[in-house]
């Protein structure tokens, strides 16, 4: 005799209830392995990068309000303060992302670039003939936030001793190929378009954003991949590696060669034992029974590996 409909019906609910109590368990076991690994929850983790990121913001904000009342001759390095303060408000957000939902994460990022804006129009005095002394502010600017914008068709490279800890920015690139064998403090990657990017081992984070049909090999503690459609990565991360709004992306090991590759890697401080190449966490899909259909691992016969031939 066949079981009543209801039983059935009865028997299927159960089942999924268990397994949507599973996929909480599961949730849950690895947000306790990740704050054990922070040593912090990651509400808490949010809640001191936001009070940080206000406090430096404000006080950015007064520093240049401030700067119309500076001497000439105390200038550039008040001016140089600045810029190196735009630069440290973008470090803790880039390292902090992976703590912050998506709106947190806006909001963050609109007011820096506000406060970004502010800086580059600061009010400052006049020198002898009485121009504004804004040659000065660009020039720490242009100094500050290195690397490249606006190219089409170029080979880009950077001189190893100039990158060595800071952040190396790349803007609005189409059909280029950039060329950083150093040690950045961090990477930043906004709208490039069929560009292959070659970075030795940075110290903190690469932040990739709105990049179309990209190759990028990179290395550092975090990777943090937004917007970005039909690219490839070569990664070496070993902390947290997150994409978001992401569409066809492909990964691989990294596996840049290069002389001085050992002396960077030490320089760095990146641990050359982990990788977590292959363990994307996708922030928009959270069906935890299947892989995010938005990111895969590339096959091994398709991989390059001639990078500097």
């Amino acid at each position: 005799m066949d079981p009543p409909t209801n039983s059935i019906h009865t028997g299927v609910l159960e089942r999924m209830q268990r397994r949507q109590e599973e996929r909480e368990e599961r949730s849950r076991q690895r947000q306790l392995e990740r704050e054990e690994q922070t040593g912090l929850s990651t509400s808490a983790t949010a809640d001191h990068f936001l009070k940080t990121f206000q406090g430096m913001r404000a006080d950015l904000e007064a520093r240049v309000e401030a700067a119309e009342g500076v001497a000439a001759d105390e200038l550039t390095e008040y001016l140089d303060g600045l810029v190196k303060g735009v630069q440290e408000l973008q470090d803790l957000l880039n390292d902090s992302s992976r703590h912050l939902v998506s709106f947190q994460q806006k909001k963050a990022q609109k007011e820096l670039d506000d406060a970004s804006a502010c800086v580059q129009t600061a009010p400052v005095n006049k020198d002898s003939t009485g121009e504004p002394e804004k040659d000065a502010l660009d020039k720490l600017i242009d100094r500050q936030l290195f690397g490249f914008r606006d190219e089409t068709g170029r080979t880009l490279t950077v001189d190893p001793k100039e990158l060595t800890g800071r952040q190396l920015n790349l803007h609005n690139l189409v059909d280029c190929t950039v060329i950083a064998l150093g040690t950045p403090g961090a990477i930043q990657a906004i709208s490039l378009d069929h560009c292959i990017v070659l970075v030795g081992p940075a110290a903190r984070s690469a932040f990739i954003k709105d990049c179309r049909h990209c190759t990028f090999v990179l290395a550092g503690q975090q990777m943090r991949i937004h917007n970005t459609y039909d690219s490839d990565f070569y990664l070496h991360v070993t902390g947290a590696a997150i994409i978001e709004g992401c569409r066809k992306v492909r990964v691989a090991p990294y596996n840049l060669n290069y002389p001085e590759l050992e002396q960077h890697y030490l320089t760095s401080g990146l641990n050359t034992k982990i990788n977590y190449w292959d363990q994307l966490d996708d922030f928009e899909w959270l069906n935890e029974d299947e892989e995010s259909p938005n990111w895969s691992a590339m096959p091994e016969g398709e991989r390059r590996c001639d990078w500097l031939a």
